[in-house]
């Protein structure tokens, strides 16, 4: 039913000029596939790539597990893309801000996703420590509205939690929950979709420049999602990302440039009957604000 219903969206495109009417019905066609999609933003370091990142570190954890956020140790704004199956309708943009003082990293950001007659909004806050060398925790909390039109609103507010472990050197454990009071959008008396899930990853270095990572997500609603990373450096700045993932099979592939300051990161994956999806995101660290100083 998804993939009759983009089909018939891109067919449509071409047609949008014609009037209003034509974009409510896009809206409502669209409307379970944005809420399941783009609700959360697919970041281009791991869920874009098709892997839930629960072991993931940086600005980016901000949509996985929000334990890695406590790692940062200067000031960094974000901001980022993405794009599902070639479709400017199944769009979302974000804008992130982290700051760390000496007792926590706070982390907000902004949300959008979806088109002007129907989209999703959404405001984070989210929270993070390091509690001992070997484990971190994190926690955030998100209030999203979904617009239809000119005067239909529903509001949702939800929460997510993480933590993130390294017993040694070469090994990391994450796991996180995404709404598990499993709260749902309610549309009148009816409820739908919104998603609420648990993921786990196990994360192998065996060098400092390259990790491979075996991670599991349960949704709810769908069946568990495996998948297998691995990363590492090209070159001095270069990091190149691989992921394979299923059921049904999807490969991922990014790339990252990280300068001293600045970072640029980008990955697209590939649903053999939907198409290609990407997100590309970049990162200013403000390192003269540094912690460590």
């Amino acid at each position: 039913m998804t993939y009759l219903l983009l089909n018939t969206l891109k067919d449509c495109q071409s047609l949008r000029r014609r009037g209003l009417l034509l974009v409510v019905i896009i809206g409502l066609l669209c409307g379970q596939i944005l809420a399941a999609q783009t609700t959360l933003f697919q970041s281009p370091t791991t869920t874009m790539l098709g892997t839930p990142g629960a072991s993931e570190k940086g600005e980016w954890a901000f949509f996985s597990n929000p334990a890695g956020l406590a790692f940062l140790r200067e000031p960094v704004a974000t901001i980022g893309y993405q794009n599902d199956f070639n479709l400017k309708e199944l769009s979302s943009a974000t804008a992130l801000l982290s700051y760390p003082t000496k007792a926590l990293n706070i982390s907000g950001g902004y949300l959008r996703s979806g088109f002007q007659h129907f989209n999703t909004q959404q405001l984070s806050l989210k929270f993070s420590r390091i509690m001992a060398p070997w484990l971190s925790l994190g926690v955030g909390f998100s209030h999203s509205m979904s617009v239809l039109g000119a005067s239909e609103q529903d509001k949702i507010t939800t929460m997510d939690a993480g933590f993130r472990l390294m017993p040694n050197s070469s090994l990391v454990f994450g796991f996180y929950t995404i709404n598990p009071a499993q709260t749902k959008w309610r549309k009148h008396e009816y409820e739908s979709y919104y998603p609420s899930a648990v993921a786990a990853s196990l994360c192998y270095l065996p060098h400092e420049d390259l990790n491979i990572e075996f991670s599991i997500l349960k949704d709810i609603d769908n069946d568990p999602l495996a998948s297998l990373k691995l990363e590492g450096k090209a070159a001095n700045a270069i990091i190149l990302r691989g992921t394979v993932s299923g059921k049904p099979l999807r490969l991922g592939f990014g790339a990252g440039l990280h300068l001293d300051s600045l970072h640029f990161d980008m990955a697209m994956n590939h649903h053999r009957a939907l198409g290609f999806s990407s997100a590309f995101g970049i990162s200013y660290y403000f390192t003269n604000l540094s912690r460590n100083k």
